[in-house]
């Protein structure tokens, strides 16, 4: 006979022996905590660098219950579309989990507020610059929080507080004689903030917009098809190239997940040079000063990618011990989209590098979003709002067409006939329905929650059908939890809907109704039923804690209703064996998700 405590073992075991994606998650942490060669000129500068890639790689070593996941800074040059939606869910998503699995996790997001971009939206608004951003990082930030994302810190770059970090970041790259004053002549292109050589531009045409209503030859960003100009000025310039050498060794231990992204980060390496850090302020003076010279403004990338480190305190906030940067003891997941990957697989790790900080642990890149196969863009007028969309599909809805339609190395594409479709056919036929039937008080005639304490259960969890449902259940926590640790939030729903599926199956298998004692009609088996629907209701829990990091309202509606205390929704209390309360049982029914 089936014995539940093996059972119980036997789950224990696969979970804890679970690969937890290993050689991302332990293989790619780097302390660069030496102090590098001030002499730009002098070569050794560069055996220094690899010298101290090597032993802080060899020496590394991460707390996993301590962990910063973020978002990027959204730019406030527009109002939120799907896209930023999309990468706050996802990152909402990954930070759900990692609580669930227990670890102290801080999640952020926030807005990119400096630049010429803003500078140039809030004059076309006739706005003063920082009225206008506090309006658009206002609307991002009701976006995500109508969407339930569950951020510990919203940060803007115009707070002091990034300020003050921002300007430690510049001073101790500048310290550690990793900045000169130069001059940069070349392309920008004004809509990716980015300095461009001329291998990264091409012949083209400008978008005819309402501003440029005739299309003129130009060059353009080969990367991202926006237009580019010719800028000549006098800026602040960063030793990058030193740089580029440890991060193709970083790269190549496959920080980036999917793997993918890792090759297309190196493939940027043989063509960057110094990197200009500043811009003239009679240029852009909506922007962080440079220190001790006020000609100058930040560039706006160094501004932006160091809000990560402001979060996590900066340069003086301490680990636990005291002995170290607090930065230095924490996981640090990024979440982007594939256009920002070269500023955050290169410039970014060049920045901690410069500054003696470890490198983050993994970047979970995705691709973007198209709607009905067609890039979005304001000029075709397809850019998707989340407030309309929240309203026309619901909260639940949303949240998980992104995450199970979004890819990370795939376009998402948004229609709304597939929307609905992927709703009803998943959340509302299958999960929605599953849930519904099995907490019906028709299957629970005395209005107790079943147990497995029965006399009979061992056997019946002993029949094929039964074992198979069982077996698949240890086998998908195990599976989900591989796959959301890694960031794969689809791949994880994928598994959880294919088990839904499948418990459905189940119930039509064994047909728990002919169980139900019916005067004058059937006898029916009370101890038979009682067993049959104990295995559903752990079906139903574990599908509604897996997916509590995806739907979490839905899910702690459905925990809440079969009496799942608050406490145990965490992965110490999800294998199965559950104790159910000795409540009754609800006389209404649990109705998660309405049909159009």
């Amino acid at each position: 006979m089936l014995n539940i405590h093996r059972i119980t073992n036997r789950y224990l075991t696969s979970y804890y022996q679970t690969v937890r994606c290993q050689s991302f998650y332990t293989s790619t942490s780097i302390n660069h905590s030496d102090t590098i060669n001030n002499n730009h000129n002098n070569n050794s500068n560069h055996n220094k660098i690899n010298d101290n890639y090597s032993s802080s790689h060899n020496n590394s070593s991460h707390q996993l219950n301590n962990k910063l996941i973020t978002t990027p800074i959204f730019y406030v040059n527009g109002t939120p579309h799907i896209g930023h939606l999309y990468t706050s869910v996802l990152g909402d998503a990954i930070a759900r989990w990692n609580r669930f699995c227990n670890d102290k996790v801080l999640y952020m997001t926030g807005t990119d507020e400096h630049g010429q971009k803003v500078q140039d939206a809030a004059k076309k608004a006739q706005k003063d610059n920082i009225v206008y951003c506090d309006e658009i990082s206002g609307v991002f930030r009701k976006s995500f929080d109508q969407f339930g994302i569950s951020y510990d810190d919203y940060i803007r770059t115009t707070e002091q507080r990034h300020k003050n970090v921002v300007h430690d970041m510049w001073n101790k790259l500048d310290g550690n004689g990793l900045i000169y004053k130069g001059s940069y002549e070349g392309w920008y292109c004004v809509s990716d903030e980015a300095f461009l050589t001329n291998d990264q531009v091409q012949d083209g045409m400008s978008p005819v917009t309402p501003q440029n209503p005739v299309s003129k030859p130009c060059k353009l960003s080969i990367e991202s098809g926006n237009p580019c100009e010719w800028v000549s000025e006098s800026n602040y310039m960063f030793k990058l190239t030193d740089f580029l050498k440890p991060i193709d060794n970083w790269l190549s231990k496959n920080p980036l997940y999917p793997e993918s992204w890792n090759l297309q980060a190196r493939s940027y390496l043989p063509h960057l040079k110094d990197l200009s850090v500043s811009r003239p302020s009679s240029r852009l003076p909506w922007g962080i000063r440079v220190p001790n010279d006020e000609s100058q403004s930040i560039y706006v990338w160094l501004d932006a990618l160091t809000n990560y480190l402001t979060v996590a305190g900066g340069f003086k906030a301490r680990s636990a011990d005291g002995t170290d940067i607090a930065w230095n003891h924490t996981d640090v997941t990024h979440v982007i989209g594939k256009d920002i990957l070269k500023f955050h697989s290169i410039y970014w790790p060049a920045f901690l590098l410069g500054t003696g900080l470890k490198l983050p642990h993994s970047i979970v890149t995705h691709a973007h979003w198209t709607v009905e196969r067609v890039k979005m863009s304001k000029s075709r007028g397809n850019v998707i709002s989340p407030f309309d969309i929240a309203e026309k599909y619901g909260i639940e809805g949303v949240r998980y067409f992104l995450l199970k339609g979004g890819g990370l190395e795939n376009d998402g594409d948004w229609s709304d006939l597939e929307v609905r479709s992927r709703i009803t056919a998943d959340l509302a036929d299958t999960f929605g329905n599953l849930v519904t039937r099995c907490t019906a008080k028709a299957l629970h005639p005395s209005r107790a929650w079943p147990t497995c304490l029965s006399q009979t259960f061992a056997a019946t969890a002993q029949e094929p059908n039964s074992l198979r449902i069982i077996e698949q259940m240890q086998q998908l926590v195990s599976l989900v939890n591989q796959h959301y640790k890694c960031g794969d939030i689809k791949s994880g729903i994928y598994e959880v809907i294919n088990f839904t599926y499948a418990t459905n199956n189940f119930v039509e298998q064994t047909k728990p109704w002919t169980l139900v004692p019916k005067p004058g009609k059937q006898a029916g088996d009370l101890m038979r039923l009682n067993d049959i629907m104990y295995i559903l209701l752990e079906c139903i829990r574990t599908i509604a804690l897996l997916l509590s990091p995806v739907i979490p309202e839905s899910s702690k509606k459905t925990l809440d209703h079969i009496g799942v205390d608050e406490t145990h929704r965490n992965i110490n209390h999800i294998q199965f064996g559950y104790d159910y309360p000795q409540t009754l049982v609800p006389m209404n029914p649990l109705i998660l998700f309405k049909k159009e």
